[in-house]
């Protein structure tokens, strides 16, 4: 039953990263049309996580915690969307962030998809190096992030972001924290952490 639950996984691991990859271009560059793909594959991830989950649940021969990935999957899918809506509003405002707040965004962005990916490849293998590296990279993620919006509040204070830009700003970071929290707790699910030898400090 395992391989055949992650042969139905994978379809769902590749939609929340294409639609995490959707996100990051209409961050960049907005294109309602980009933006309307992106919100279509968020609700196709929601209508499976529910199909998906009550299949994997009912089959009680299926003792791993794969059963309990498309329910994360989904909450990636949600907070992606929440992206796109801050992304969408600020098109709509034509808020624009600092060269420094892009530069921060775009380094989280690349964190948060590696660890997705690194998710999605330790669902397929169960090779623990990659379960130990999804959970360090987490704390290493939030510490940045935490450094990042302490960063933010110096330019606020000194007024070279505007209060708009700031609370877009921030969205973005606690969705982008929700993308890469959800990422670690696939790999908590799939393989314990006290057997992947993870570190003893968790992230949040």
């Amino acid at each position: 039953m395992t391989d055949a639950t992650v042969a139905l996984l994978l379809p769902m691991f590749e939609d929340a990263i294409e639609l995490l990859s959707l996100t990051r271009t209409c961050f960049h560059r907005y294109e309602p049309g980009r933006a309307d793909t992106a919100m279509v594959l968020g609700r196709s991830l929601h209508k499976r996580e529910r199909e998906l989950t009550e299949q994997l649940v009912a089959d009680s021969s299926d003792a791993d915690g794969l059963r309990f990935v498309p329910s994360h999957l989904e909450r990636i899918s949600d907070a992606a969307q929440g992206l796109l809506r801050c992304v969408r509003t600020m098109d709509g405002e034509a808020t624009v962030f600092t060269d420094g707040g892009v530069k921060e965004v775009d380094q989280l962005f690349d964190r948060a998809t590696e660890m997705l990916v690194c998710a999605r490849d330790f669902t397929l293998t169960k090779n623990r190096v990659l379960a130990r590296h999804v959970e360090i990279e987490s704390l290493r993620f939030h510490d940045l992030a935490a450094g990042f919006a302490r960063a933010h509040e110096g330019r606020l204070l000194a007024g070279v972001c505007t209060p708009a830009a700031s609370s877009a700003y921030l969205s973005m970071l606690d969705y982008l924290r929700e993308v890469t929290r959800h990422a670690r707790r696939i790999a908590a699910r799939v393989l314990p952490q006290d057997a992947a030898g993870a570190p003893g400090r968790r992230a949040p």
